[in-house]
């Protein structure tokens, strides 16, 4: 049953204009990082990003800066785009009271969203990830890479790590993913959710940036989106990162169901 719903779920998420501007989106962000990289003359990256001077030596290390600079300007809007639209469209449209009189229960219906939005999310991660790797192969090539560590790897086995980075870091976005469905749960309206989400990302990095945190630090949002840097000799944890993604995604998710749970469907 909820095979059948998530599968309805997709098909209608492909043919809405707001997936495919969101996956248009990711492509030019990740092609215009390429071309403006490729068109500097010297360096163009901040020193403190993994691998910042071997940016024009392969292909393996532009998309890691992309990474870096998503995690600031694009990811928390770009990740929120359809899952905040998802269930508040239903709303919006008065289509959410047709599909709860069918057949499929309510927990079929959220749980079918949830693993749209997540798949969203996936497929998100992975335009960006293909469009770097293909732009900066052409404009680069493929060579072997130095790591933080010292240690130096081949080419292909630099774009290994490149995909086990860009893995990592769906991580926190399927966090911001599960934000944004509970906000488009909780307000019905889409731009809310995604204006929402935006500023929960905002506000974890400023808590984030608090003197003080000691150890706390670790476990909060901001340092999961570096978590895939420990792949290059860096700092991070991917097995802590896993975890609490787990629980920051599960949080919103779960409150987003006890609110759907309980919709008074009988005014839409």
């Amino acid at each position: 049953m909820i095979w059948g719903a998530y599968r309805w779920e997709v098909r209608k998420l492909l043919r809405q204009k707001r997936t495919l501007a969101a996956a248009a989106a990711a492509v030019l962000y990740a092609l215009a990082f390429v071309v403006t990289l490729r068109l500097k003359s010297k360096g163009g990256l901040p020193p403190d990003i993994p691998l910042a001077g071997q940016v024009k030596q392969t292909a393996a290390v532009l998309p890691l800066a992309l990474l870096a600079f998503a995690t600031f300007f694009g990811a928390p809007i770009i990740a929120s785009l359809v899952p905040g639209d998802i269930i508040a469209s239903e709303d919006t449209n008065n289509t959410l009271k047709m599909i709860l009189t069918r057949s499929a229960g309510r927990g079929t219906i959220y749980a079918a969203k949830v693993l749209a939005s997540a798949t969203y999310a996936v497929a998100l991660v992975g335009v960006l990830l293909l469009t770097a790797l293909v732009g900066s192969t052409i404009a680069f090539g493929i060579h072997p890479a130095r790591l933080e560590n010292g240690r130096l790897v081949g080419g292909l086995h630099a774009v290994g790590l490149t995909i086990g980075a860009y893995a990592a870091y769906l991580l926190p976005v399927l966090v911001l993913a599960a934000v944004a469905l509970f906000l488009s749960t909780a307000t019905r309206n889409a731009p809310a959710a995604i204006i929402g989400t935006v500023f929960v990302s905002l506000l974890f990095q400023g808590i984030a940036a608090l003197p003080g945190l000691g150890g706390a630090k670790p476990y909060l949002l901001p340092d999961q989106f570096t978590a895939w840097e420990s792949l290059f000799g860096g700092a991070g944890s991917i097995p802590r990162a896993a975890l609490v993604c787990a629980v920051y995604a599960a949080v919103p998710a779960l409150a987003g169901w006890l609110i759907f749970r309980r919709r008074d469907i009988a005014g839409l």
